[in-house]
């Protein structure tokens, strides 16, 4: 008996390598694929597409009420959509809603499972306008359906008129925050400060951009997503820059504390 191994390959004695290795294949689990690259989605998220975003939060509301437990992944799921119906919801243009339509066909989502396996998708295989009709047809796998429905899930706290509402790509991300941060609990599940801190490392990860300083950033994005929510939503925020003293220099930005306020209600006249 090697290394007290009784275990035998076709009348020989098993090697420590070979037990192993048989080991390891018994105790293999089956793996699910993983997202590689999912341009229109991380887009839509990552990058604040407004459009692509909106578009996808309202194919989510139709794709949450079809039953795709039982369906295969790799089906084609179909929906017909009523164009007035969308444009209302998402308070876009046909134009960009076409143009959306029409870069989601042109995208493709790639999987690879730990095996090296590769699986290619699109994301939309098929649209049809009907003008006439005011009637839209699109087709997806399943696949991606249930990737979308994810998608909308992340801002399941948001009110969508607002969401809708609102012109700024970083407007929605920074709502979406707020409404995260406004449920904060401790591990006992009392409430935490509704609060938030932020390098400029942090403020350049969440909003997709690459300002080298807090004054810029602060200019661009930070005040007039505030001022649009403040018009615009029930949620806003206070912000508070923080600053440290390095050597004798003048002191330098640190972090950015940001609290949320919640308001009763927004101006009725702001709304549509």
């Amino acid at each position: 008996m090697l290394f007290g191994i009784k275990n035998k390959i076709k009348g020989r004695k098993m090697l420590p390598s070979e037990y192993k290795k048989m080991k390891r294949m018994a105790n293999k689990k089956p793996k699910t694929h993983r997202k590689i690259a999912n341009t229109f989605i991380e887009n839509a998220i990552a990058n604040s597409n407004l459009s692509a975003l909106k578009t996808i939060y309202y194919l989510s509301t139709i794709f949450e009420k079809i039953d795709m437990s039982k369906m295969q992944d790799d089906k084609i799921v179909g929906i017909k959509i009523d164009k007035r119906e969308m444009l209302k919801y998402t308070e876009l243009s046909a134009p960009t809603v076409y143009q959306t339509v029409k870069s989601m066909q042109k995208t493709s989502i790639t999987f690879v499972d730990d095996d090296g396996v590769i699986e290619g998708m699109s994301l939309l295989p098929r649209y049809r306008f009907v003008p006439n009709r005011n009637i839209v047809e699109l087709d997806l796998y399943v696949r991606i359906a249930k990737m979308i429905i994810e998608v909308k899930e992340k801002y399941t706290m948001m009110d969508i008129k607002e969401l809708m509402r609102l012109k700024r790509p970083h407007s929605i991300r920074m709502l979406a925050l707020l409404n995260r941060i406004a449920t904060y609990k401790d591990k006992n599940g009392k409430p935490l400060p509704k609060r938030k801190v932020f390098t400029l490392n942090n403020l350049n990860e969440f909003f997709g951009t690459n300002y080298k300083t807090w004054n810029k950033i602060e200019e661009k994005i930070i005040k007039p997503v505030k001022e649009e929510l403040d018009n615009n939503a029930s949620k806003s925020f206070i912000y508070e820059a923080n600053y440290e003293v390095l050597g004798r220099g003048r002191p330098s930005f640190k972090d950015v504390t940001i609290d949320v306020v919640t308001k009763k209600r927004v101006q009725p006249a702001l709304f549509k």
